[in-house]
């Protein structure tokens, strides 16, 4: 995979438990002995550096892109691809808490088994979600309502903390007291007014954990993602709700094809993308079919 090719990595320093030093030799060490001609390795220090970065490395001719991080730098890493005059291949080294994209890429999340993976790995082509109204990509699912509040409150200290336990004290912390409240949905070009708390658009969302198939049944190579609407009243309906979503054949009939929407709600909703807050309701989404390339474990199958 790596042979010829020029590769831009981009570090977050502030993921994972590996020193910045350490990890850094280990990818460039990795790569040369794959046989990449040029690696240009950089750490973020700014919010905005993993998605400048990655467009720069695909107006330059860069062929692969690595991201090494969490969720976020991985969505931050295809939007700049999404930018760039280049179409990049994206690989993807996991140091974060959930590390979604890499999970369902098969990836190893162990950043050595990773590069390894990658190494001998294979390359899918991906849909994306572009998030026209707050100018970002979207990998595996945005949510208004409950997921995102989960997310704020699962912030980067109780995750150095607690690791993935977070979600689950944030997930318990934001299940009482839901409130409904007026939601205009305009999907596929249609007006629809209801009332809801929670809004979710999946596009990749197939996971093995343990063995077993988890996930909403949303995978990224069929042109469209998936509509979640929640209202269900009291904590129990809620806990079923959720139950019912998270699981592939329980989901089916939750989740509604989707081509554009867009989503506006009074009071406004908290929005999060690939598990970042990034501000509130309106949102407004739309479906880019076949537009990423990812290194995939080489065992990695397009569902049917």
């Amino acid at each position: 995979m790596f042979k010829n090719k020029r590769i831009s990595v981009i570090l977050n320093p502030s993921s994972g438990t590996e020193s910045a030093d350490g990890l850094s030799d280990l990818v460039r060490e990795a790569l040369r002995a794959g046989g990449a001609t040029e690696v240009l390795l950089r750490l973020t220090t700014g919010a905005a550096d993993a998605g400048n970065w990655a467009k720069e490395a695909g107006d330059e001719g860069f062929d692969v892109v690595i991201a090494g991080g969490g969720d976020g730098t991985v969505t931050d890493v295809a939007h700049g691809v999404l930018l760039s005059a280049g179409s990049p291949v994206i690989g993807i080294i996991p140091l974060g808490t959930g590390n979604g994209m890499a999970r369902i890429l098969g990836l190893a999340l162990d950043p050595k088994q990773s590069l390894e993976a990658m190494q001998h790995g294979k390359i899918v082509t991906l849909d994306a979600l572009d998030v026209v109204s707050h100018d970002t990509t979207c990998l595996m699912f945005l949510g208004a309502g409950l997921d995102a509040e989960i997310n704020r409150d699962a912030d980067a200290e109780e995750k150095t903390r607690l690791g993935f336990l977070a979600y689950v004290k944030a997930t318990f912390s934001n299940l009482f007291g839901r409130q409904n409240r007026p939601v205009t949905l305009v999907v596929d070009g249609h007006e629809r007014h209801i009332l809801a708390h929670t809004v979710n658009v999946f596009n990749a969302t197939h996971l093995a954990v343990l063995g077993f198939d988890v996930g909403p049944d949303a995978h990224p190579h069929d042109g469209v993602a998936e509509l979640s609407v929640m209202s269900s009243p009291g904590f129990w309906p809620l806990v079923g709700q959720l139950l019912s979503i998270a699981g592939r054949k329980t989901s089916k009939p939750e989740l509604e094809p989707v081509h554009t929407l867009k989503l506006t709600a009074e009071p406004p909703m908290l929005l999060q993308v690939d598990g970042d807050v990034i501000g509130e309701t309106p949102v407004e989404v739309k479906i880019l079919p076949a537009a990423l390339s990812f290194i995939a474990d080489h065992s990695y199958e397009i569902p049917e």
